[in-house]
């Protein structure tokens, strides 16, 4: 699945997310009753309704994080709703405003966080993003959505994490995730790595400061074209990596790593 294709589901996302609010003050009672209808009206279809409802609860207790981020969410539907006869900037800037007021209010909320990333990820702050979504999962380890997509963002935005992105999808997974396309990602990279952990290390002659430059040098190059739709050329330059710097320093602290990215890009086969 593509970064674009992905962030297409930025609403169903943002409003699905739901149960991951941390601990809060209990608002007042005619504050809560507002959030209620707000909710109702988003139901219905009726964000501006919601919007407004949701205002009406923050005027009537600002301390009350959800209502923000449940304004913040009515936000991101106007934002992608047609013929709103306004710029669309506005309803983003408004969404990304409210879930910053949300988790100032309740700084372990969860769903607030996660809704802020999806945002920025939109926006192409992917650092920003991958820091609301740690913080997501550190007030809720159990979410689904939010190993997921920090993992999407670590494999397709970002040089050089596929470990990390590779341990998010297995968290993804092991949390029930139902995504076809990452569980088999998942699947094939825990067979790489166990076929490599089988595998005895080469004995090499000791290597020279310029040996441990230009594997540097060989391994960067090859994780900008594994950015690439065909990965031909990236598998090429790690394979001789391997095969000519594996006396180095640099490869042996990365062995198990590009060995399973070469086996995992491998099995995929050739681009279509």
């Amino acid at each position: 699945m593509t970064w674009a294709r992905a962030m297409a589901g930025l609403a169903a996302l943002v409003v699905a997310c739901s149960g991951c609010a941390g601990k809060e003050a209990v608002p007042a009672e005619e504050a809560r009753a507002l959030v209620e209808k707000g909710r109702l009206a988003a139901r219905e279809g009726d964000y501006r309704m919601a919007v407004d409802l949701y205002s009406q609860a923050v005027a009537e207790d600002p301390e009350f994080a959800e209502a923000y981020n449940e304004r913040g969410k009515s936000n991101v539907q106007l934002r992608l709703a047609p013929g709103e006869g306004q710029d669309v900037r506005i309803y983003e800037q408004n969404a990304l405003h409210d879930f910053t007021i949300a988790v100032q209010k309740n700084p372990s909320y969860a769903d607030a966080y996660f809704n802020r990333a999806m945002v920025l990820a939109s926006r192409a702050q992917y650092k920003l993003a991958v820091e609301d979504l740690l913080s997501a999962i550190r007030y809720n380890p159990r979410d689904q959505d939010s190993h997921r997509w920090l993992g999407n963002l670590y494999e397709l935005k970002f040089e050089d994490r596929l470990l990390s992105a590779m341990d998010h999808y297995e968290k993804y997974v092991d949390l029930g995730g139902t995504d076809p396309v990452i569980r088999e990602k998942v699947r094939t990279w825990k067979e790489s790595r166990k076929a490599m952990s089988a595998v005895p290390p080469p004995v090499h002659k000791p290597a020279t400061p310029e040996d441990e430059r230009k594997a540097a040098e060989i391994h960067a190059r090859a994780m900008e074209l594994l950015a690439m739709p065909d990965k031909t050329e990236a598998l090429q330059l790690l394979e001789n990596l391997l095969s000519t710097y594996g006396n180095t320093k640099y490869v042996q602290e990365k062995l198990g790593a590009l060995q399973a990215v070469i086996s995992t890009f491998k099995k995929r086969g050739p681009p279509k």
